[in-house]
């Protein structure tokens, strides 16, 4: 990312190097607060605020904001109902930019001490109002039409950041709410579902960790350790409780609920190491496996991990058809499968961990 100081000259460049950036993935936070920063110094303004409309509050609070002047504390918020001086509010209340020459000849008044040019532009994205970026010089008349307009399509990027995280987290919001709610369904039907995810992940996040994966690849593990049975919604709850052993339909029946979860998965946003973990959990290393019948390194990371840290927790938990095995015996089990079906580099992760910790 360039350096604000030496790269960014004009209000331009500020646009062009935010649309730039929202090019690939990005930090929406820290490009909004790169673009405050860059619109105060190449502006040569005392101070640049942005600040996010909340509406059931009915105040403007500041959330970013960039400044000279490090003696004064920032204000945290301003009043809508109350404030009746404030240009941040008459922008935003007049859904329109707010500009004052000078200061002493405007009823208007500045946020900063020592401030004479106000400039505040509000911050819509089609019918939303997220707030107002506001600009304050010491000198009078310091901002002409051109860069007044250059500012106001700074404006425009600002606001399309702001509603692309709006979405994020109402996106992320509603996501968990239908997990919670696929959850509680699989709950119902087998009580020790939740127990036997929680403890899949912890154990599949150690071997991970153990094998020395990336964070990314560490945090795919732990969400695909939770959410590897997801798919069993979509599964005869006689089936999924059923004591003894399966028959062949009802095996075929179950062996589809890791595709499931992947198709249940898939439209929320996970990142691709999840939904392998998901569908690949149930792949054995030598081919044998399903859904697909991968074999050796073809299986994902994660699907080898979970393949290993299910068995484990399963070996060693109370099932409805037998008594749980002891963690030397299934340790011994696992074992004597590596190279066969599981992964041999994860089968050794799993000797050397302190088991006793983690089922």
């Amino acid at each position: 990312m360039p350096d604000t100081n030496n790269d960014i000259k004009t209000v331009s460049d500020v646009i062009c190097h935010a649309l730039t950036e929202f090019a690939r993935p990005f930090d929406s936070t820290l490009l909004i607060k790169e673009i405050i920063s860059g619109l105060r110094e190449i502006t040569g303004s005392t101070r640049g605020d942005l600040l996010l409309y909340q509406s059931d509050l009915n105040i403007l609070f500041f959330s970013e904001t960039s400044s000279t002047d490090t003696s004064t504390a920032d204000p945290l918020k301003i009043n809508i109902t109350d404030s009746k001086k404030s240009a941040p509010v008459e922008a935003l209340k007049g859904a329109h930019t707010v500009l004052v020459d000078d200061v002493s000849e405007s009823s208007l008044q500045s946020i900063s001490p020592g401030s004479k040019t106000i400039l505040s532009v509000p911050i819509v994205y089609s019918e939303n109002i997220h707030g107002v970026l506001n600009l304050e010089q010491s000198d009078a008349g310091a901002f002409d039409e051109e860069t007044v307009a250059w500012i106001e399509a700074a404006s425009m990027v600002l606001a399309s950041l702001l509603e692309h995280s709006y979405l994020k987290e109402r996106i992320f919001y509603l996501n968990q709410r239908l997990i919670d709610s696929m959850t509680s369904d699989l709950v119902k039907a087998d009580p020790q579902y939740r127990d036997h995810a929680e403890r899949v992940s912890g154990l599949a996040v150690a071997l991970a960790e153990k094998l020395n994966l990336p964070s990314n690849l560490v945090k795919a593990v732990r969400e695909s350790g939770y959410l590897h049975d997801l798919g069993k919604t979509g599964v005869n709850e006689s089936i999924l409780v059923k004591p003894g052993n399966l028959t062949d339909d009802e095996y075929r029946e179950m062996q589809k609920h890791p595709v499931l979860g992947r198709f249940l998965l898939k439209p929320l946003g996970f990142q691709p190491a999840v939904l392998e973990g998901v569908v690949s959990h149930h792949e054995k290393w030598d081919g044998t496996g399903y859904p697909r019948g991968l074999s050796g390194e073809q299986i994902p990371i994660t699907g080898r991990i979970l393949a290993v840290a299910e068995a484990f927790e399963v070996m060693t938990s109370d099932q409805p058809y037998r008594q749980k095995r002891s963690l030397e015996e299934a340790l011994e089990d696992i074992k004597s499968v590596a190279g066969a079906q599981f992964d041999p580099d994860v089968v050794e992760a799993l000797v050397g961990l302190d088991l006793s910790s983690l089922v």
